[in-house]
């Protein structure tokens, strides 16, 4: 049986005979098909049929690469950034990936330019991260194309180009990306693409939605501050208690604030303390201020700062700024 025929059966009893695929991706290696060498390593890699081997997988990825095997190559990349326990080799890591993404595999083009971003083992080269942040792109990577998108509106490692930015920004948002959603959303209301408010409430709701605290803290802002229709006490108030609960004294802050007016919530002077307490922890500046102070003034009453009891006189109404979105 020729050695691809022995893999094509060794990948179709993969799940139900994992033993019988081992066993067939063995004969395909000895006959030195470089496919074999793969997916002995793969199941060595993971302990599947056969004791959990790292150094042995990358021994049969590094036959494969030299046979001029892609994926391998990737999997050795992938190994040499120090995943499953394997000792991490910087050098050879982006030798790896290198060498993947020059033979065309797709997955390897934002690792390598992540590589050459960030200076992991290699001078940093913002050209040549643009270049396979690119390619990423161009193949269909979402986050590539937010990378691409901040590259090109910042000038970094290519010319500077507002359009393109855009363009990438939007691709990236449509395809689910959060950061690229926020910025789309800081870009409407900058009045860098149309839609304004409408729009920016558009993409914040999408980043929001995916658990993205940034957008949640400014969604609730522009609920808090809007006019007419567009004002939602309520919602403000959900949206900054869900980032309160991440520690982000801005928020804190701001719910402290609700609590103590009355705004989107009954009104609870002793739990507008507690969060002012919380904010002023967390080094949110007007809550700083505020609880300083109430330290400070005369007319003395027993209030809680987030469950301790301090000295503070009855509160004036709060003047601070309104949050900016």
């Amino acid at each position: 049986m020729e050695p691809s025929e022995l893999c094509d059966q060794a990948v179709e009893c993969y799940q139900t005979d994992p033993e019988r695929a081992y066993d067939l991706f063995r004969q395909a290696a000895e006959a030195g098909y470089p496919n074999g060498f793969f997916g002995l390593a793969e199941m060595k890699l993971t302990g599947t049929a056969t004791d959990k081997d790292p150094e042995g997988a990358a021994q049969l990825y590094t036959a494969a690469a030299m046979a001029g095997h892609p994926p391998s190559m990737y999997r050795l990349g992938m190994l040499y950034s120090g995943v499953d326990g394997f000792i991490e080799n910087r050098e050879q890591c982006k030798h790896w990936f290198e060498k993947a993404a020059e033979a065309g595999m797709v997955e390897a083009y934002p690792e390598i330019g992540g590589i050459y971003m960030y200076g992991y083992g290699t001078p940093q080269d913002p050209e040549k991260a643009f270049h396979w942040y690119s390619m990423a792109a161009e193949a269909g990577d979402p986050l590539s194309m937010f990378k691409v998108a901040y590259m090109r509106s910042e000038g970094v490692g290519c010319e500077k180009d507002k359009d393109e930015a855009v363009r990438f920004f939007m691709m990236a948002a449509v395809r689910g990306v959060p950061e690229a959603q926020f910025k789309m959303a800081s870009l409407a209301l900058a009045g860098d693409v149309p839609g304004g408010r409408a729009t920016a409430v558009h993409w914040y709701e999408a980043a929001a939605s995916q658990g993205f605290m940034p957008a949640k803290f400014n969604l609730a802002t522009m609920y808090y501050e809007g006019v007419g229709e567009a004002k939602d006490l309520g919602k403000a108030f959900e949206l900054y208690s869900e980032v309160a609960e991440t520690g982000d004294g801005d928020a804190l802050f701001m719910v402290g604030r609700m609590y103590l007016e009355g705004l989107g919530v009954a009104q609870n002077a002793e739990k507008g303390f507690e969060y002012f307490g919380k904010a002023a922890r967390a080094g949110n500046d007007a809550a700083l201020e505020l609880v300083e102070d109430m330290m400070k003034r005369q007319n003395a009453q027993i209030v809680k700062i987030d469950g301790l009891e301090r000295i503070a006189s009855s509160p004036a109404p709060l003047r601070g700024p309104s949050p900016g979105p």
